[in-house]
């Protein structure tokens, strides 16, 4: 029953990576190719989280630690609710400085 649910899941995760290949970045004087492959890299990281949550029900970051990180990148957990029911993931590079991608619940959002 859970590769039924999966399947959907990991076809729109394909799709969504390669509609972010195509997203043109708005940050001006940063390298297009790091600004990328950090969205792609919060982008893996939501739908691992949510793949997680479809599998025991609960949020837990004992999916990420083989998660594909960039050189000079980080992801740190800013909250997490003790029941596992929300979180927040901060993803920030030393190779695009000042910007940080924000993975929730609620998707990926870029400050």
């Amino acid at each position: 029953m859970r590769t039924k649910r999966a399947v959907p899941l990991l076809l729109a995760l394909l799709l969504s990576l390669l509609a972010a290949a195509c997203a043109p970045s708005t940050l001006p004087g940063v390298d297009d190719a790091a600004v990328q492959e950090l969205q792609t890299t919060a982008e893996v990281l939501f739908h691992r989280m949510e793949l997680g949550h479809l599998e025991t029900g609960i949020y837990t970051t004992n999916v990420l630690v083989d998660a594909p990180i960039p050189e000079g990148a980080r992801w740190t957990l800013q909250e997490f609710a003790s029941d596992g029911s929300d979180y927040l993931l901060v993803l920030t590079s030393t190779k695009v400085e000042g910007v940080t991608w924000r993975v929730s619940p609620s998707g990926v959002t870029r400050r």
